[in-house]
């Protein structure tokens, strides 16, 4: 059993990282709530593993927080729901929202996760009703007040194009992007990394 990996962040993507540790590289995947939270490459990085072992495969899946790891570990143990939706979930929303919407019987948050229907979303919020109850539930959102800039300098426009592509790739049709990302360009500031469209378009969508 792994319980974490402490090393140096060797290669950064958007659901995948190589950490090198003792002059072993681990290939481990996340989800966009922990690559938020990752250092520069080159740094130090710890990761709490959820060692995942199947007849063919052998996967380490990597988390900022005990905490988040606790929540995929419940994700997982609910019929039909395997580690790759468990990521998209905690990719898709963020664990506050996911933690809030369990403890109001909301599943519109859950719906709009890429593979989670009506039917998946209300068994999911039924599964983990509780399960969940002791974790926080502070809801992060995009205050209206944080408008810094309108105007979004061409610059920026390949790092929008980016994020819009990595939000395609996590099984987001284009209209749905599209309508988030217009939401975003109204208050994210013209220096903002692709990471940063990234979250802020997954709060809105």
């Amino acid at each position: 059993m792994i319980e974490y990996i402490r090393g140096i962040l060797s290669e950064k993507e958007l659901m995948q990282v190589a950490i090198e540790c003792s002059g072993v590289g681990y290939s481990v995947i996340i989800p966009i709530s922990t690559f938020e939270l990752l250092p520069d490459e080159g740094e130090e990085v710890k990761l709490f593993i959820h060692y995942y072992v199947r007849e063919d495969a052998v996967k380490l899946y990597g988390f900022s927080s005990r905490s988040d790891r606790e929540i995929f570990r419940h994700l997982i143990n609910i019929s039909k729901v395997g580690p790759k939706v468990a990521i998209s979930i905690l990719s898709g929303v963020s664990v506050e929202r996911l933690v809030s919407s369990v403890n109001a019987s909301d599943p519109s948050a859950l719906e709009k996760v890429p593979g989670i229907g009506a039917k998946t979303a209300q068994r999911l919020i039924v599964e983990l009703k509780d399960k969940l109850k002791d974790f926080s539930s502070n809801i992060e959102c995009i205050p209206s007040s944080s408008k810094k800039s309108s105007v979004i300098s061409k610059d920026s426009l390949p790092l929008r194009d980016e994020a819009f592509a990595a939000m395609v790739a996590l099984g987001y049709n284009d209209k749905q992007v599209g309508r988030a990302m217009a939401r975003v360009e109204e208050v994210i500031t013209s220096d903002a990394a692709v990471d940063e469209w990234i979250k802020m378009a997954l709060q809105v969508i």
